[in-house]
């Protein structure tokens, strides 16, 4: 599932034409570098893509956070 979610992440943030990209997958989680004006926009477009890669009986959430580093959005 993650993998396909990065594949629609990155086709997002490309069509999307936001100062963002998709730098890092760690396990089960994607780390996007974006524009703090586009941080908002950015977090929607990962929670949209996270959520919806692949249809399953079970409702999927994500958890989306801001951070000027991966550091300060864990916190």
């Amino acid at each position: 599932m993650i993998k396909i979610a990065m594949i629609k992440v990155h086709q997002k943030l490309a069509e999307s034409g936001l100062d963002a990209r998709l730098i890092l997958q760690v396990h089960d989680e994607l780390i996007v570098e974006a524009d703090e004006a586009a941080a908002n926009e950015v977090a929607q477009i990962l929670r949209d893509c996270m959520e919806n890669a692949v249809k399953c009986p079970v409702l999927l959430r994500a958890d989306v956070a801001v951070g000027k580093t991966w550091y300060d959005a864990k916190g």
